[in-house]
């Protein structure tokens, strides 16, 4: 990477970080943590919303693994093993973050619902 690029993605990122400094928070409707499943099975609240991002975890994982074992996609460059690697690990997050939110719903674990996908989604836009 030359150092004009360096250099223009430090300043990109210099300024995301002040702009999040400055700007105040967007207000989230209570509203948004009622979820029409609040049953308890096993000791676990809301279960069937932790327990239904349980797929997540595991395309995740196996995506991880056929990317690895065998090179099963038959991936030839670096990058594409790079860009599926951080694809997979997004999904899983996205399961381990959406579960830990559904446990407890509230504005403090909305970030750990939300902060997965908003890494993955780029991912399948480009």
């Amino acid at each position: 990477m030359s150092k004009r690029t360096l250099y223009a993605w430090g300043v990109a990122v210099l300024c995301f970080v002040v702009l999040m400094i400055v700007t105040p928070a967007i207000p989230q409707s209570q509203e948004y943590h009622n979820f029409a499943d609040k049953r308890e099975f096993f000791g676990i609240p809301n279960t069937l919303n932790v327990v239904s991002n349980f797929p997540f975890l595991v395309i995740g994982i196996v995506g991880l693994i056929l990317c690895f074992h065998g090179n099963y996609f038959r991936l030839r460059l670096q990058g594409e093993v790079w860009g599926w690697t951080c694809f997979f690990i997004g999904v899983a997050a996205v399961g381990i973050g959406s579960s830990y939110y559904h446990l407890k719903p509230n504005d403090a674990t909305l970030v750990w619902d939300r902060l997965p996908v908003s890494f993955v989604l780029p991912q399948l836009l480009f």
